[in-house]
């Protein structure tokens, strides 16, 4: 979760999960017979932890990797201000080297003071100003797009971020009051042919192409038969209705009639209710999200029934190699209890769901297609995705 807030004016917004990461980032446009329209840009997946892209801002143009979060709606890169003693580099956006760049006043304070917003994440926060500039996404030019320019991480948690930035692809309702999303800018100034985009990941990691995400268009190479698509249900999140979800075929009850979740690119893991998690943590064999390396080979199918079609996970995406505080290896689950003081918690159930967010976990093994062709009937796609 993340709240900004300026000195007269206070919003809750909310982000579920993000995680720290490291690697590069490769830019391509392609256009090409598989691809249908739009422009692709080429996401880097590193450790299994986070995938980001390259985007450029102002004029000229700068060059920034930037995690792109359906969990959020707003956008933000580090200004030049942004400390130097960091655990990564990071690119740092000159504002004075851009010729069409604009800092955002508040017009009801007296001093006119820029609108300065604190952005509290549920790991790490920072503060930035609210602005415009040109932002070029995969070959597009959106002008006078809104931002925020970060000038002071308040922990090490933002500090530790290999990505410099991150933009929201989150519905609009999650946006800072007053403010055009990326997302309702394409849309707005037509500026993609059709109003979807849609995301492709991999296991890869290193460097490389492990995934990418077009605006306007998807690629048929990148999954397998035909999408099934469901409506959006709540505000602001990719909300949609499962009927089942089940562990090496057996269903575990956790979905009668139905269960709710919503597709995070910006989270790792899967979460969900701790009575729906303790039930799969024992299907496969453990009492928490700790499991013998031995046994990740012969990890079952956990499959997920949406639009009445079934989408099934293995072992390699939702298990991984860690160490522990000895420094001697261990492995993991990426299935989590989501907890009852988290922000996204109690917005689901504010809604009438429980908890559950689908992460990296997820989306390596579903081609997720957002729909937006009606921003007050959004839809979204799945379907097993390509190696």
């Amino acid at each position: 979760m993340f709240t900004l807030k300026n000195f007269f004016v206070i919003v809750t917004i909310i982000i579920c999960e993000l995680q720290i990461s490291n690697g590069s980032v490769s830019l391509t446009i392609k256009k090409g017979s598989n691809v249908n329209e739009g422009v692709v840009i080429s996401l880097t997946n590193f450790k299994g932890l986070i995938f980001y892209g390259e985007i450029s801002i102002g004029t000229p143009p700068q060059k920034f990797n930037v995690v792109f979060d359906t969990g959020s709606s707003n956008f933000w890169i580090p200004s030049m201000e942004w400390p130097t003693k960091t655990l990564y580099q990071h690119q740092k956006f000159n504002t004075k080297g851009s010729k069409t760049y604009t800092a955002k006043y508040d017009k009801t304070d007296k001093h006119k003071r820029k609108i300065n917003v604190d952005i509290i994440y549920k790991k790490g926060a920072l503060k930035g100003t609210l602005s415009q500039d040109n932002l070029m996404l995969g070959g597009i030019i959106l002008e006078a797009q809104d931002f925020f320019v970060g000038f002071e991480p308040n922990d090490d948690d933002v500090k530790n971020f290999k990505f410099d930035g991150v933009l929201g692809l989150g519905l609009p309702s999650l946006k800072y009051p007053g403010t055009v999303t990326v997302l309702e800018n394409l849309v707005n100034k037509k500026l993609i042919s059709k109003h979807i985009f849609s995301i492709w990941m991999t296991s890869r990691k290193g460097d490389g192409e492990a995934g990418q995400i077009i605006f306007g268009g998807l690629n048929k190479a990148h999954f397998l038969g035909e999408h099934v698509y469901v409506p959006v249900l709540g505000r602001g999140f990719w909300n949609f209705s499962m009927s089942q979800i089940s562990v090496g075929g057996s269903d575990m009850k956790v979905c009668v009639p139905q269960c709710f979740a919503f597709v995070d690119a910006g989270a790792t893991d899967i979460h969900g209710p701790k009575v729906e998690i303790d039930k799969i943590y024992t299907k496969l064999g453990t009492t928490k999200n700790q499991i013998a390396c031995s046994k990740v080979k012969k990890l079952p199918v956990i499959s997920f029934v949406v639009g009445g079609k079934s989408f099934s996970i293995s072992g390699k995406n939702y298990a991984y190699e860690d160490v522990d505080a000895r420094g001697a290896k261990i492995c993991r689950l990426r299935l989590l209890v989501g907890k009852e003081d988290d922000g996204c918690y109690k917005l689901t159930i504010g809604f009438g769901f429980e908890f559950r967010t689908l992460g990296m976990a997820f989306m390596e093994s579903v081609h997720t297609v957002f729909d937006l062709q009606d921003f007050n009937k959004p839809k979204i796609g799945f379907a097993k995705a390509a190696p």
